[in-house]
């Protein structure tokens, strides 16, 4: 029998209340995006007023439909919502999204509907998400019953957000960055299912590698703290909570009915579930990309290579900060680097590849510090191999593109060749880079992401961007410890 879960991101078929043939609705919008999305599951959409709606037959109502839909998309006015979610019930629907809004986020008259509403779907053990939401995505079943008229493609990260418009806006960054997204839960006021029951879900879900969340307050802390513990030891767990100042939490209550709590005990309960708190969307992104591409450390010991000194010293500056230990090169080491590097190197740790080294240093360098038992992280500070910037430099006319095509291809190989070292150590190599902008197309730069992203690779804007990423999985590793050798992504 299929889980309720499986009634949510796997139905077989749906029912659609609320359906509309006028564009400026949501229920049109939202049936426009489920079926040009590819979802090859039956639809059926439903209006009193009957019809057609493109080549889909309009119901008048669920009792006309030939079947048990497996989940319900409810669209309606907020004042026909609990006659939807009865009649769902009646009809032995067990799973329901109502992205209506107009409930507990309005206040008193409206989270007194929400909880009959949640009364009545029990009634009939049916389950519900939302309400105040914008819907759901399961990319591995082409299911987009969403707001947003948007489709990533299948990928490993999960997202689960209190906030339809932060949870899509993730799922767009991961498409556009090229790595995908597997499922996107908007969960809005929470009236029935929770954040913590979809991180549960998530943790077993096979498709799922890494889960990003974005939270505005907890219905139920304790379970929040006991799920997250448990799903932690699975795999990496990231989120934003919001909240932290008076005029969050006041927006949080306007927004999805959220009691924002102390952040001082979320960040107790960070510490003690293995969660990764950050503090905005770009460290969240950042820090999720680096759990798909990189082994996790086994400590907090770093070596830095750079091409340039000032962006060295950044990143020795951001990593003590973040309790990072910049390791002093061991006397071996500094013989191996010594045969190739020009004689005036610094012989120190950031490694400075100035003026003079061979065009393969920056790979080499890698993989004697990656092999040196005193690292257990590389920080990587350009590009490794700088003549892609030469090669892209002149480009015009007609041979732009295949030029541009021919530099990607090298830095692609070049990451790939670094990613085998990574892998061979089990020691994450983290670049961070400035992109050449050849005759200013800054397209450059996407492109080249997007290569990488498509062999599970990432380079970084800034070295503190990176330098963060690795103590996010530092302390990752170190809450993982304990239990024994389950700590990498697979």
């Amino acid at each position: 029998m299929m889980s309720i879960f499986g009634k949510f991101f796997e139905p077989r078929s749906l029912a659609f209340l609320g359906a509309s043939a006028d564009p400026q609705k949501w229920g049109f919008r939202i049936l426009f995006n489920i079926m040009t999305g590819g979802y090859s599951g039956r639809v059926y959409p439903v209006n009193p007023r009957g019809g057609q709606i493109g080549t889909l037959r309009v119901y008048k109502n669920l009792a006309e439909i030939p079947e048990v839909p497996d989940l319900a998309i409810i669209v309606v006015p907020v004042n026909a919502v609990l006659e939807a979610v009865r009649e769902c019930g009646l009809k032995g629907i067990r799973a329901g999204v109502v992205i209506t809004a107009g409930f507990a986020e309005v206040g008193e008259k409206g989270a007194s509907l929400q909880a009959q509403m949640v009364e009545t779907a029990h009634r009939y053990d049916m389950r519900l998400i939302g309400p105040n939401c914008f819907g759901i995505m399961s990319t591995p079943h082409m299911l987009y019953a969403q707001m947003p008229h948007a489709f990533p493609p299948p990928g490993p990260v999960s997202v689960v957000s209190q906030s339809g418009n932060v949870g899509f806006t993730i799922a767009r960054h991961t498409m556009a960055y090229g790595f995908g997204c597997n499922k996107v839960i908007s969960t809005g006021n929470e009236a029935d299912l929770h954040v913590e029951d979809f991180l549960e879900y998530l943790a077993d879900d096979r498709d799922t590698k890494v889960i990003l969340g974005y939270i505005e307050g907890f219905k139920n802390g304790r379970r929040f703290y006991e799920v997250a513990r448990r799903a932690s030891l699975k795999k990496p767990i990231i989120i934003i909570k919001v909240g932290e100042t008076e005029a969050g939490a006041s927006a949080a209550r306007s927004h999805t009915a959220a009691l924002s709590g102390s952040d001082a005990v979320f960040n107790g309960v960070c510490c003690q579930s293995g969660v990764i708190r950050v503090r905005n969307l770009q460290q969240l992104m950042n820090v999720g990309y680096g759990f798909l591409c990189h082994p996790v450390p086994q400590g907090n010991r770093i070596a830095i290579v750079t091409l340039g000194g000032g962006w060295g010293v950044l990143a020795a500056d951001a990593c003590a900060k973040l309790g990072l230990q910049v390791i002093k090169l061991p006397p071996d080491v500094i013989g191996e680097l010594d045969k190739f590097l020009p004689s005036w190197w610094s012989r120190n740790n950031p490694v400075d590849l100035v003026a003079g080294a061979p065009p393969d240093a920056m790979t080499r360098v890698i993989e004697i510090l990656a092999k040196c038992e005193e690292t257990d992280a590389i920080l990587a500070l350009g590009l490794p191999v700088p003549a892609v910037v030469w090669a892209t430099a002149d480009t015009a006319g007609e041979d732009r593109e295949q030029k541009i095509d021919e530099a990607i291809k090298m830095l692609t190989v070049a990451f790939k060749n670094v990613k085998a070292v990574s892998t061979r150590y089990n020691k994450p190599v983290l670049f961070a880079a400035e992109f050449p902008v050849p005759r200013g197309d800054v397209r450059f730069q996407h492109r080249a992401l997007r290569s990488l992203a498509q062999e599970g690779m990432i380079c970084y804007s800034m070295p503190d961007e990176a330098a963060f990423v690795i103590s996010s999985m530092v302390r990752y590793s170190k809450y993982l410890r304990p239990y024994g050798e389950g700590n990498t992504i697979t």
